[in-house]
């Protein structure tokens, strides 16, 4: 900020240098009138711009607009070399006597951000910029004096080739017709950015972006006026009001500024007054939609247990994005920790002081909100979880019902045919009657471990009869994808929390299988600070997506049932790691 602030200190020593340069050139003058009144309104207008640029370049160094401001201020004194007696300071001073209409519309064209990134834009502008070098040539080259309204007494042009009142006119025309397409395009653009702008970018536009506009009504009006009739009709009064215009719209700048900082006050200390009435997430966002203008205002909250965003109904929220040209949005914090966010028009980025200043006066507010869509996004969650079990428990009954329909029962159907064949031949032919007593014993023996299948998927024997450790063994055993069971733990666990383990283990390890394409994976159990730690982790392609699927939304609502958290971590190309963790 040294650095800045050094750079700015000698551009302005150079603006007052050039100031008191151009005062000295207007009061020597031999051809200006009321040179006094001449040399005060120049200096006026040229110190008025640096200074109000320089503010601003101050105020927001990475903004250009600053910058352009500056660059109006002594491109206008460029222009004061019109009241030199020297033949070659006069003659440069008409060449850039438009020079700073095309700076000044080129600020317009930048304001607020201090960027154009339309190509179309850029390529008038370059036009402008050319044309305002090119008109004033013309008539350096093929006009005298008493053709540029001046009188005779005025210096004669240092680089003339030759008075041709027909060359002059029809270039003069040329020229003029030009710029007035220009400035009518220039007009046309800002209108309807001014029309496309919600509430809070008129806000921070009008300032500036009216006196523009009505400085390039009168100078279309004057330039046209002059292309019908010629240099002496109306152009004084034209002439007055458009410098009027123009040396309003460095203190519009200004007012903008000021005026932002009033209501920037007034708006802290309404909220915070207003804030001690306690409201609730209604009444803060429209408070504090009212204390930045913004009538799509909108508060979120974050939840760090679950890092995630929520509105004030506990539904999930998302930030816009840093390259949303409509939206962007400020942090909130308490103590240093993140609870909140308001999303806001991008246009008050230009106000991020008024911003931050609502922010933290909002911030004790945000925080008691913060707790209560907290509670209801737990609350919906657990709605959500009791639904989806609802669901799971009616879809697996259904299961079972069709599995025990098509398979067990099948066979069972079938053994009560055969064991009525071999009655009947148990007299007549009891050798076929005991192949088929043979067979319908190996049927039976199939039934029955179709009904284990099916009983371990409610609740696996091996579980209640052995322990967790040898039901994951069993499921390590079973698994096509070699398992390193690392242990666990030696004290029993609660039933509810041993099924709740096993079941992570198996539908991780049927992933694995599926999905994975790895060639090993890792099972451990173990105790910590009061909750049973399961991990399953896989050497696979990784890129595992938790929201497809049911099968680990229904872990997910098991181990919540239990107050317990499920954390998938599956970067792609890097493996699978699921971890439950469970109070005991």
């Amino acid at each position: 900020m040294s650095g800045l602030r050094r750079a700015l200190g000698l551009v302005a020593i150079e603006g007052i240098v050039v100031g008191i340069v151009a005062l000295a050139i207007v009061l020597s003058s031999d051809h200006v009138g009321n040179r006094g009144v001449t040399a005060t309104l120049a200096l006026f207008i040229g110190w008025s711009f640096i200074g109000a640029g320089l503010f601003a370049w101050w105020r927001r160094p990475d903004n250009r607009f600053g910058v352009l401001m500056t660059a109006v201020g002594f491109a206008f004194f460029l222009s004061v070399l019109t009241a030199s007696d020297s033949s070659l300071l006069y003659t440069l001073g008409v060449l850039f006597s438009s020079l700073y209409v095309a700076v000044f519309v080129h600020m317009l064209l930048a304001y607020p951000d201090g960027r154009i990134d339309s190509p179309q834009l850029r390529k008038v502008l370059a036009v402008g910029y050319s044309l305002s070098i090119v008109g004033p040539g013309i008539m350096m080259l093929f006009a005298d004096p008493s053709q540029l309204g001046g009188g005779d007494d005025e210096p004669e042009s240092a680089i003339r080739l030759g008075t041709d009142p027909v060359v002059f006119d029809i270039l003069d025309a040329a020229t003029s017709a030009l710029a007035v397409v220009i400035v009518g395009y220039v007009l046309y653009v800002l209108v309807r950015r001014w029309q496309a702008a919600r509430q809070p970018q008129r806000r921070a536009m009008a300032p500036v972006l009216w006196s523009g506009i009505c400085l390039l009504v009168v100078l279309a009006g004057q330039l046209t006026t002059e292309a019908v009739n010629g240099p002496d009709s109306l152009s004084g009064v034209t002439g007055v009001l458009g410098l009027l215009f123009f040396a309003l719209t460095p203190f519009g700048f200004v007012f903008g500024l000021l005026r932002s900082r009033v209501v920037q006050a007034g708006a802290v200390s309404e909220l915070l007054h207003k804030l001690g009435d306690a409201p609730d997430s209604t009444g803060l966002r429209d408070l504090l939609s009212r204390a930045l203008g913004d009538r799509s205002l909108q508060v979120v909250y974050w939840l760090e247990d679950s890092s995630r965003w929520v509105d004030s109904a506990g539904q999930p929220a998302e930030l816009p994005p840093d390259d949303d040209p409509a939206r962007a949005w400020a942090p909130v914090e308490r103590e240093g920790r993140r609870v909140g966010a308001i999303i806001h028009d991008r246009s008050l980025c230009e106000d991020d002081e008024l911003v931050r200043s609502v922010a933290v006066a909002a911030g004790l507010s945000i925080e008691n909100e913060r707790l209560q869509a907290q509670l209801r996004a737990r609350v919906e969650e657990l709605r959500r979880s009791r639904a989806r079990i609802v669901e799971a428990g009616t879809a697996e009954r259904r299961r079972l019902e069709r599995n025990l329909h098509d398979g067990a029962q099948q066979r069972l159907v079938a053994l009560s045919l055969t064991m009525r064949l071999a009655q009947g031949r148990l007299r007549k032919d009891p050798e076929g009657a005991e192949g088929l007593l043979a067979g319908a014993q190996d049927e039976l023996g199939r039934a029955l471990e179709e009904l284990r299948e099916l009983a371990r998927g409610i609740h696996p024997a091996v579980l209640s009869d052995r322990g967790l450790k040898a039901a994951l063994e069993a499921l390590a055993g079973r698994s096509p994808v070699p398992v390193d069971l690392d242990g666990t733990p030696p004290d029993q666990l609660p039933p509810s929390v041993e099924a709740a383990a096993y079941f992570v283990v198996a539908e991780a390890l049927t992933n694995v299988v599926k999905y994975a394409h790895a060639s090993q994976a890792r099972v451990s159990v173990s105790r910590s600070n009061g909750h049973a730690i399961v991990e399953i982790a896989d050497d696979g392609v990784g890129g595992a997506d938790p929201n497809r699927g049911s099968g680990l939304r229904g872990l997910a609502d098991r181990i919540s049932a239990l107050d317990g958290t499920l954390e998938l971590s599956s970067p792609e190309g890097a493996g699978t790691l699921l971890r439950a963790e469970i109070p005991v």
